[in-house]
């Protein structure tokens, strides 16, 4: 696996960072609307930060498991953002009105899309923990 360099390892914290702040700024500032908003766009920039630096980390080896996790890993970024765009669509309600013109659109919007964030971040964050330990296991066999 390819080390990352000083500077994308300090953005990559940043990102992680950014990210556990943005979902503590929506999930706690239920009193001011501009905490949640400003917390929303937080996770969004720190989820992007956090995947860009997770891609430019590859695998050069011939092992087939850390293939195979690398490919899991990513899955796990994408619904990273997936739950970015998702939370971001929670809190400034950008397709609502689309959706809430009748009573089957809005209770598409309320299946599918709405509070949805938070099982793109739970699958996200369970596959990235297995993920990760399973790499570091199997790159300390090798």
């Amino acid at each position: 696996m390819r080390q990352l360099s000083k500077l994308q390892s300090i953005i990559f914290a940043i990102g992680a960072l950014l990210m556990v702040i943005g979902v503590g700024q929506v999930v706690f500032g239920l009193a001011t609307s501009w905490l949640r908003q400003s917390g929303a766009l937080c996770y969004l920039v720190g989820a992007i930060c956090f995947a860009a630096m997770q891609l430019s980390q590859v695998y050069t080896g011939s092992n087939f498991t850390i293939r195979r996790l690398r490919r899991i890993m990513i899955f796990a970024d994408i619904c990273f953002i997936l739950a970015g765009l998702l939370l971001i669509e929670h809190v400034f309600q950008i397709i609502f009105p689309l959706f809430a013109t009748t009573i089957d659109g809005y209770n598409a919007y309320i299946h599918y899309i709405y509070n949805n964030w938070v099982v793109a971040l739970l699958i996200a964050a369970i596959l990235e923990m297995y993920s990760m330990h399973r790499i570091n296991h199997e790159l300390s066999k090798e």
